[in-house]
C-alpha cells in the first residue's frame, strides 16, 4: 500500500434515536479506518452535495423506502457521489495515482463470474444474485461519502483530472454531480427511442428534475417540456433553460401533503381528479393539443396519484419513474391496452460508457449549466460541523422534500489538499 494513511475518519452517521425504532438522528461521530483490501483506493473527500435522497434517507421520520437497508447494521453513513483526492491506494493497478481527482459514483459490482449484469452490462443495480452495493446505503456495503474520508472500491469511481493538471477549485465542483447527472442520463439513454420523444411531461424541479430537463432540450431537437411542481422558485428556475420551450404547473402545498398522507389511493385519485384535469388541459395546450409522448417523473414525493391514468398518459408514451416517493403505479386496464406504453424503471448510474461519457461532458459545456443551475444558489457548507448543525436545523423543522436547500459540504479544504501534495504529504 502506499500514500499516507489517517487512523480515524470524521463521519456524518444516523442511526435509531432510541430503541422503538420510530425515529432517526444524524450525528458527527469519529470511527477508526480500517486498512485498504485489494483494489481498494482511499480518498479525502472535498466535495459532496446535500441531494434529495440525502434529505429523505436521513429524515427524523424515517421516510425513504429503503430505510431498512440502511439500517441493517443500526446505524450508515450515506453519500454515494462527489469529489475525492486519493491519498492512499493498495494497488498501482487501481488506475489513480496519489493526488488525482475521483469522481464518485458509488455503485459496486458482485463478485461473480457469472454474473452478467455486472460483468458484461456494468449495470450494477441489476445484479443476477442482488450482491451488488451502494457506497453509504447499509446491507454491508462501504461507508459513504459525508465524511473527511471514503475507502473506494473498483469500480465505484471515474478518474476527472490528475494531479499534475494544476487543478483550480472552480475545475472540480462540477464534477461532484457527476453521479447524478449519470444517473439521470441513464434512465433517459436507456432506451434508444426515448430522447426522439419531443414532448416531456416533467414531475419534479429538483436538481434531477433540472438535469433532465437539460439533457432533453440539448439532444431532443424542437423539444418542449411541461414541468410540476409545488415549487414557485424552482419553476421559476427550470424555466430559465427555454423560456419559449418549458411551460410550468404548480401544485399547492396542500395537494402535495394529501398525496403523502396514508389515505387511500384509490378514493385520494378520486379526490384529486380536478388537479388531473387541469394538468391535462396544460399538457394538450402546451403541445398544441396532443398529450405528453415522454413522462419523467423525479419527483420525491408521492406523485404518480397524478399521472398513472389515460387522462396523461396515452399509446406510445414513454413513462420513467425515476423518484423515490411514490408508493404504487395503478395499471387498470385502461393503461394496460394502450400500446407501446413504455414503462420503466431506471436506478443507478448506469454503465461504463454512460459514466465516462457524464466525465466528459463536464469537462466541455456541462460545467456552465451545473454552476448556474446547480451550484449557484446551493448553500456553501465549509466543514462538517457546520454541515451537522446545517442539516440538524432542517430535520427539526419537518419540510417537505421540495422544501430543502441545496447545499455541498467541503470535508477538507482544497487549498489544504493541494498544499499537501506540495510538501509531499
Amino acid at each position: 500500500m502506499t500514500g499516507q494513511y489517517p487512523q480515524t475518519n470524521q463521519q456524518l452517521r444516523t442511526r435509531w434515536t432510541d430503541g422503538s425504532k420510530s425515529s432517526l438522528v444524524t450525528e458527527l461521530v469519529d470511527k477508526p479506518v480500517r486498512k485498504l483490501r485489494k483494489g481498494e483506493i482511499l480518498v479525502e473527500v472535498l466535495y459532496v452535495p446535500l441531494h434529495g435522497s440525502f434529505w429523505l434517507a436521513t429524515h427524523p421520520d424515517c421516510i425513504h423506502p429503503r430505510y431498512e437497508e440502511f439500517l441493517s447494521e443500526g446505524s450508515f453513513a450515506f453519500g454515494n457521489g462527489g469529489i475525492g483526492r486519493v491519498i492512499a491506494t493498495e494497488s498501482a493497478h487501481s488506475g489513480a495515482r496519489i493526488g488525482d481527482y475521483v469522481s464518485i459514483f458509488g455503485h459496486i459490482p458482485c463478485n461473480r463470474h457469472d454474473c452478467y449484469a455486472c460483468t458484461v452490462l456494468h449495470r450494477y443495480t441489476e445484479c443476477d444474485y442482488q450482491e451488488s452495493t451502494i457506497i453509504g446505503h447499509g446491507n454491508g456495503a462501504h461507508d459513504g461519502t459525508y465524511a473527511k474520508y471514503c475507502i473506494l472500491p473498483p469500480y465505484s469511481y471515474e478518474l476527472c483530472l490528475r494531479a499534475e493538471e494544476h487543478v483550480r477549485e472552480e475545475d472540480l465542483i462540477p464534477f461532484m454531480f457527476a453521479f447524478l447527472i449519470a444517473d439521470v442520463r441513464n434512465a433517459l439513454t436507456r432506451q434508444p427511442d426515448t430522447l426522439r420523444n419531443k414532448r416531456m411531461l416533467l414531475f419534479g424541479a429538483g436538481q434531477s428534475g433540472h438535469i433532465a430537463a437539460y439533457i432533453h432540450l440539448r439532444t431532443c431537437p424542437e423539444a418542449k417540456i411541461l414541468v410540476v411542481d409545488p415549487s414557485e422558485e424552482r419553476l421559476a428556475s427550470i424555466r430559465r433553460l427555454n423560456p419559449d420551450a418549458v411551460e410550468t404547473y404548480l401544485l399547492s402545498s396542500d395537494l402535495v401533503q394529501l398525496l403523502n398522507s396514508k389515505r387511500n389511493h384509490r378514493e385520494l385519485r378520486d379526490e384529486i381528479s380536478d388537479v388531473i384535469d387541469a394538468i391535462a388541459n396544460a399538457t394538450q395546450q402546451h403541445f398544441d393539443g396532443r398529450n405528453c409522448n415522454l413522462l419523467f417523473d423525479s419527483s420525491s414525493g408521492n406523485s404518480a396519484l397524478l399521472w398513472d391514468n389515460t387522462r396523461i398518459l396515452s399509446a406510445g408514451v414513454h413513462c420513467i419513474t425515476f423518484g423515490f416517493g411514490s408508493e404504487n403505479i395503478l395499471l387498470n386496464k385502461e393503461l394496460i391496452q394502450l400500446s407501446g406504453l413504455n414503462l420503466l424503471a431506471s436506478r443507478g448510474v448506469g454503465n461504463l460508457s454512460n459514466r465516462r461519457a457524464v466525465i466528459e461532458w463536464i469537462k466541455t459545456d456541462a460545467s456552465n449549466f451545473i454552476n448556474e443551475y446547480l451550484k449557484r444558489d446551493a448553500t456553501r457548507l465549509k466543514s462538517l460541523e457546520e454541515a451537522i448543525a446545517f442539516i440538524n436545523e432542517q430535520h427539526k423543522s419537518r419540510r417537505l422534500s421540495h422544501q430543502e436547500p441545496h447545499a455541498f459540504i467541503t470535508p477538507v479544504a482544497l487549498q489544504e489538499s493541494t498544499q499537501a501534495i506540495k510538501n509531499g504529504d
